[in-house]
């Protein structure tokens, strides 16, 4: 097994830090088991079990004067991917090699002392999830697809992981999470006609319900075998939440982090604490939540901690890590990327809180608007106004006086996802957690989004 108890971690991580003649040293230990299987019409196509330790040492030499103080210091980080003793002392002199002719940064803070965290561990179910387990969810796929004369690709996978930190002042911390997926893409043979897609994630295994993904992907892509064409233009759109998602991780990754603010290529800038968006819409990151919680310390070993970004109508402050919140003075939120590390701190438990309408409800409140499923090729086209640009795909439909409508054709939208969070007009009770088709996951409902702006169609 990769992953290491508490214990025999922070042990392991102590005996380094104790090895090293560095002023500071921070070693962090981050263990994976991923069990996956790709499938496709014809069965199983991938399919790997696999165990990794990822070791990371970082030193800092003080650069004149006492410790830290008038020249800074010169730090460096290296990496191997064994626990081997031999490998592991050539890491720590590689990293100390490094900082010897790095340059000095006065920018930087202290490493942090002692803190406490809560525990946090993996799901066992989750982590004991087999392979013939996985090829069950496969089965039920094919066989769904089969009776529907539809083709099958998706992924079945859990995986666990824990993180481990130690440094020299003092902190030492651990934690571990875990998550199931088992998605499903159902389409129409030869390409012609259009798609279905549904995805489950879960901390817990014994929560993913396989068949109610499977109904949902199928389900779909039966009432997408013959989409029509449909103008570009405005419309009051009710967005699944696969398709919230993909527009608010760019928030996460371009908009919500003290770098971006401080370099004023945020969305946050001119606009923290404005009462701009509807009362109804609450965004947070929140690692410690019960549906899909999240590791409790950031790439420093600060703990993390709910953090309100978008509240009353108004944004909030950045999130920040050690060194951008002395620079700004502002608290640190406990959001440090692993360091050192030239992109800023980031959010990484993404949430947006439920509303109270259901699915069907949002969709009753649309008299002749769109209802998408999931967004692809999405891109930020200008980071201010986080303007964003994308295609629908896997299920796009016609809202016809509160009612769904047949399929349409996929269509290529181009909007401010600030305006379009202004503009949301309905908040979904139901929460999941969905991905998008590149990184990230976010905790979120379906929304409702009045003048959400399509600017061209497509033949598909």
């Amino acid at each position: 097994m990769a992953l290491l108890q508490s214990d025999h971690a922070l042990d392991l991580l102590r005996g380094i830090v104790d090895r090293s003649p560095a002023d500071q040293t921070e070693v962090t230990l981050k263990s994976d088991e991923d069990s996956f299987v790709r499938y496709a019409s014809s069965g199983p196509t991938q399919n790997a079990d696999r165990e990794r330790h990822q070791l990371s040492i970082r030193v800092r030499l003080s650069a004149g004067g006492e410790r830290g103080a008038f020249g800074g210091w010169r730090e460096a980080r290296a990496i191997c991917g064994t626990l081997d003793d031999d490998a592991v002392a050539r890491t720590l002199q590689r990293a100390l090699d490094l900082a010897e002719v790095a340059e000095s940064n006065a920018s930087l803070v202290p490493m942090g002392g002692e803190v406490k965290v809560p525990e946090t561990a993996a799901q066992r179910p989750t982590m004991d999830h087999t392979m013939a387990e996985k090829c069950a969810w496969i089965e039920l796929a094919l066989a769904s697809c089969e009776a529907q004369g539809l083709e099958a690709a998706g992924l079945a996978q859990t995986t666990a992981q824990s993180r481990t930190l130690v440094n020299s002042s003092g902190r030492a911390v651990h934690g571990a999470r875990s998550r199931a997926a088992f998605s499903l893409t159902a389409s129409s043979p030869g390409g012609e006609g259009g798609s279905g897609f549904a995805e489950t994630i879960v901390s817990n295994v014994e929560e993913l319900d396989a068949a109610r993904t499977v109904e949902r992907a199928v389900a779909k892509a039966c009432m997408n075998r013959t989409p029509e064409g449909v103008d570009p233009g405005s419309y009051t759109v009710v967005l699944e939440p696969a398709a919230v998602s993909s527009l608010l991780l760019f928030a996460e990754s371009h908009g919500f982090g003290a770098r971006e603010f401080k370099e004023e290529s945020s969305f946050l800038c001119g606009r923290v604490g404005e009462r701009l968006f509807p009362d109804s819409l609450r965004v947070f990151d929140d690692p410690l939540n019960d549906l899909y919680p999240g590791l409790p310390f950031d790439g420093e070993g600060a703990p993390k901690v709910r953090k309100d970004l978008l509240v009353g109508g108004a944004l909030c402050d950045p999130v920040t890590d050690s060194r951008l919140a002395k620079e700004l003075g502002l608290p640190n939120t406990g959001h440090a990327r692993p360091q050192p590390c030239a992109h800023g701190p980031t959010t990484t438990s993404l949430c947006v809180a439920p509303g109270h309408s259901s699915l069907e409800e949002l969709i009753g409140g649309v008299e002749n608007g769109l209802l998408v499923s999931q967004f692809h090729y999405t891109n930020m086209i200008e980071p201010r106004d986080l303007t964003l640009t994308g295609m629908t795909r896997n299920g796009t439909f016609r809202i016809e006086g509160g009612q769904i409508g047949p399929a349409v054709k996929n269509l290529r939208f181009t909007m401010s996802l600030v305006k379009a969070l202004q503009n949301v007009s309905g908040v979904g009770s139901t929460l999941e957690v969905a991905g998008a088709l590149f990184d990230g996951e976010v905790i979120c409902p379906a929304m409702r989004i009045d003048n959400f702006r399509f600017t061209s169609t497509t033949d598909f």
